[in-house]
């Protein structure tokens, strides 16, 4: 399926009733939904217990190695519809028409981000799941690219963005570029997979380039980051052929795909070495430009060490920028790259060398992982003023005049770069909608605590953060509020003092938006204190007016008009607003939460048809659904809002979608019956609902419990005790034990523990019972009891130190011995498609009777990283084994695993699903395995 097959209806945009709804809307009584009403409509979607579960089928953003992407057909492809960006790129301000707030601003000075804004390349749901935790950029005014940080050795190479990143950067007007990456040898890179990704066929193409071509024009993203820095072994050295195939590479790719980006890193040079040039040398030219002068990437990003003191007096970024110039190339198409991975702002940096003199840098500026605001963050407020000072400074206003003491003292990205705008045409509309939250409003309502993400509903956020003008006594802070908000999860919120009859004057937006006589403006705004607001306009004459709204603002939302009619055929270039209040207040807050610009008529409401369930799974319990819908619509510009129907026929709100599909991700079960009512409902940019489509969905029968248990130990010594646990499904009402040969032969409950004093093997039967019936789980021979160990002895650790074998691993450094050293910060690390096993040769026949297993989160990485399913078994022969354990949904960093005991002296642990997402490499710190050194024969 090509993108403009799927993306093949165009939105007519008509938008009559526009006006009569705004007009309504400002109306006190009218703008706010009452209790009554939102009783019978909405029941709050309450936040859901078992988030954590991750369903296997759940839609997957995509990522490759260069093999898999060679493979990949996207008619065969059922995740497509979910990776397709639905949003174009927007056209952003004219430079000519942006004003800088600061002297130091230059207009010619890009900024590249690349930034991590999925914490794995595997895994990511393409928009989003129930977690306000997400990286929802908001600084893209400051942004002229951004390359979606991603790929590993263990999960892929080729790593497309996801398209809630694409659809965010595209309504910011900003390129969003996928990464090609080739690591290290210490990070498991391979020559094969350059080798690969480099093949030519005999007609000239490069297959892959191809494929990198069809992928971006599919998903609807601009472009690829090249990031070469696999160095070749002393079998296969990196050569000069490499470094000219690289350029014939990009050269075919721009040939064939002239409107996609190619942004090559300063690694690889004309040699086919790794040594990074930290500058635009003689050594990498050839990837910007060839021997006659022909174009080749787009732009280049250099290494980060132009900053470091040892390379300082060489002015390398002086040096680059000369060269383009002899190469007739624009110095801004080399982007100075900083690593502020570690520690964001406080990381030094030379800006001496990058400045090249009054309000003018060298060359424009690359930052490599500004994401460390998010990832250094605990709450999304946190995240939002690190951010700030990333992109603007630490006053947190991009028109302060700021005074350093140091040259490596961090500068706000807002020094060199100016702000842009995509304000260009009506409608404009804007929520202040990040793309993430803790619950979810509408028109002011709260109708759903479900944390939340889904970039692609995101909108366009203030120009200016912060800009505030205070009359004599105000001070007012900006921020955004996570707690309240008229449509999504955030508003934008001002709070602090404000003095009885004294102005603010908040900076808002940058733009240039043509005004009509029929141009429509209006903002849903709120304060804790009777405030009059005034709307301030910047024309492109150099006129600025003061527009006053038609009433004051009170403490529920409503909806302040402004008549901007005879602005007729001018544009506006700068929106503020002024905030007057009727009364002192030392505790003021003035929330916005909507913006509409637009002309008096209406916009198109879409359209639905065929809405289907797609695919439908089920947890072994039948309790939690993974859901996917789909459905067809006439309209390119309408949202989707989903909903659940409730037996009361009230709705409880599951999400929003911009597309024509939606996941639905661990549906809790929340009544007695075996079906659900889905619901979607068109919704277009001013609120305006169209008809609703519904459909229903098949719930297993799971009215019957399922029996399951686990045991503390199973080999011991005479009076010796034992606890036994329940494992039985959710619906389970009463349980209770059969333990013969115990200190307690029948018990109740969800545990039990009991001692067994004679020697002997000892059955274990648990029996889980509800309204609906019963089921019954025996372990035959659950219990050896022996003389060989003592009353509550400790069993032997068999597996230390043993010979390992594994069916991959990555390097020498991970490789399967170290699961079996006792030290838990070394792992058996193996990649490609699971399942991976590893066999631990116990060097003879012994009983084993538990296994313990340390998973990725015990050795310090992420618990997304711990083993999902897996399964232990034995053998006495190394040929035939037996299977002994099925785990099918850890989460933990440590299991212990106990069984009947048996003889074996091969034990093989087969990691069949290696992480709780869809990385298929397997990370195991330790497996120890315990038991006698002899083997047991049952009495």
């Amino acid at each position: 399926m090509r993108r403009k097959e799927f993306l093949r209806r165009a939105s007519a945009i008509s938008v009559a009733a526009l006006l009569t709804m705004n007009l309504c809307a400002c109306q006190k009584e009218e703008a706010v939904i009452s209790e009554e009403e939102k009783a019978s409509n909405y029941q709050v979607t309450e936040e859901n217990e078992n988030k954590e579960l991750v369903m296997n089928r759940q839609p997957e953003s995509s990522y490759w190695f260069p093999e898999e992407l060679l493979e990949w057909n996207p008619e065969e492809d059922q995740d497509l519809i979910y990776n397709i960006s639905k949003i174009p790129l927007a056209k952003r301000v004219d430079h000519e028409y942006l004003t800088p707030v600061n002297e130091t601003q230059n207009k010619d000075t890009r900024v590249m981000a690349i930034s991590i804004m999925n914490s794995s390349t595997s895994g990511n749901a393409p928009h989003g799941l129930n977690s306000a935790n997400c990286n929802v950029f908001t600084y893209w005014q400051y942004v002229d690219e951004l390359v979606y940080w991603g790929g590993s050795s263990g999960e892929g190479l080729i790593v497309p963005p996801s398209p809630d990143v694409t659809d965010l950067g595209h309504k910011n007007g900003v390129p969003v570029i996928g990464t090609v990456f080739f690591p290290q040898g210490v990070a498991g890179g391979k020559m094969e997979w350059l080798d690969t990704f480099l093949s030519q066929e005999k007609d000239g193409s490069f297959p892959l380039a191809d494929k990198l071509i069809e992928v971006a024009e599919i998903y609807g993203f601009d472009g690829w980051f090249i990031n070469q820095e696999t160095e070749g072994t002393e079998e296969q050295p990196l050569t000069k052929d490499y470094a000219d195939q690289m350029q014939a590479f990009i050269k075919y790719f721009k040939e064939k795909a002239p409107e996609l980006r190619v942004i090559y890193y300063d690694s690889m040079t004309a040699d086919g070495e790794m040594d990074w040039q930290n500058a635009l040398t003689d050594q990498n030219e050839m990837f910007l430009q060839d021997e006659d002068g022909n174009a080749v990437a787009d732009e280049m990003f250099l290494n980060f060490w132009w900053t470091e003191e040892e390379l300082a007096d060489q002015k390398l970024l002086e040096q680059s920028a000369e060269k383009a110039e002899t190469m007739g190339i624009d110095p801004y198409q080399v982007y100075a790259g900083i690593d502020i991975q570690a520690n964001g702002y406080n990381t030094p940096i030379r800006w001496d060398l990058f400045e090249s003199g009054e309000n003018s840098t060298h060359t424009s500026l690359g930052i490599y992982c500004p994401s460390w605001a998010y990832a250094s963050a605990s709450t999304l407020d946190e995240f939002h003023q690190k951010e700030n000072t990333i992109w603007v400074n630490s006053k947190a206003d991009p028109s302060e005049k700021m005074e350093y003491s140091k040259a490596e003292q961090w500068r706000g990205v807002s020094a060199f770069a100016i702000e842009k705008s995509v304000l260009t045409s009506v409608p404009f509309v804007t929520n202040f909608n990040t793309g993430s939250g803790y619950s979810f409003f509408k028109e002011g309502e709260q109708i759903s605590k479900l944390d939340w993400n889904n970039r692609s509903i995101g909108d366009v956020l203030p120009t200016y953060r912060w800009m505030i003008d205070d009359g004599e006594g105000n001070a007012l802070t900006a921020a955004f509020d996570v707690g309240n908000a008229w449509y999504g999860g955030n508003s934008l919120k001002l709070y602090g003092n404000m003095e009885e009859g004294r102005s603010s004057i908040i900076h808002l937006y940058s733009a240039d938006l043509p005004v009509e006589e029929t141009t429509y403006f209006s903002t849903t705004v709120m304060a804790n204190t009777e405030t009059e607001l005034n709307a301030i306009l910047l024309f492109d004459d150099g006129s600025q007016e003061t527009i006053k709204g038609d009433h004051k603002v009170g403490d529920q939302w409503t909806a302040v008009n402004f008549d901007i009619s005879k602005y007729s055929g001018k544009n506006i270039r700068a929106i503020s607003y002024e905030l007057k209040p009727t009364e002192q207040s030392t505790f003021y807050q003035f929330n916005f939460g909507n913006i509409t610009i637009a002309d008096s008529a209406e916009e198109k409401i879409a359209e639905i048809t065929n809405l289907t369930v797609d695919d439908a799974e089920f947890d072994e319990d039948g309790m939690y659904a993974g859901v996917r819908l789909s459905w067809e619509s006439d309209s390119e510009t309408s949202n989707y809002e989903i909903y659940r129907i409730n037996q009361d026929n009230s709705k409880s709100l599951l999400g929003v979608s911009n597309t024509e599909c939606f996941y639905i991700n661990t549906l809790p079960r929340t009544d007695e019956t075996n079906k659900s009512e889905f619901k979607v409902v068109p919704v277009n940019r001013f609120l305006k609902e169209g008809e609703g489509v519904s459909v229903s969905m098949e719930w297993p029968d799971n009215s019957l419990p399922k029996a399951g248990l686990k045991a503390s130990q199973t080999l011991i010594g005479p009076g010796s005790t034992v606890k036994f646990s329940a494992a039985c499904s959710q619906n389970t009402e009463e349980i209770t034990w059969s333990l013969p040969g115990s200190s307690s032969e029948s018990a109740e409950g969800d545990s039990v523990s009991v001692t067994y004093d004679k020697e002997g093997v000892y059955d274990v039967t648990v029996m889980a019972k509800n309204s609906s019936g019963e089921d019954t789980k025996t372990v035959e021979g659950l219990v050896f009891v022996t003389s060989e160990l003592e009353k509550d002895g400790e069993l032997l650790l068999l597996s230390q130190d043993k010979v390992t074998e594994a069916t991959a691993y990555v390097n020498e450094n991970e490789a399967p011995s170290f699961a079996v050293d006792g030290d838990v910060t070394k792992k058996w690390c193996a990649t490609g498609m699971p399942p991976h096993e590893l066999i631990i040769d116990l060097g003879e026949e012994v009983a084993v009777s538990q296994v313990a297993i340390a998973h990725a989160e015990a050795g310090g990485e992420s618990p997304d990283m711990n083993t999902k399913a897996y399964t232990i078994s034995v053998s006495t022969d190394g040929t035939e084994y037996t299977s002994i354990v099925s785990v099918t949904k850890n989460t933990l960093a440590d299991t212990l695993d106990t069984f009947a005991p048996v003889n074996a002296r091969y034990v093989k642990l087969s990691v069949v699903k290696p992480t709780q997402g869809s990385d298929t490499a397997a990370r195991i710190y330790e497996v120890q395995i315990y038991g006698l050194e002899k083997t047991l024969a049952a009495d």
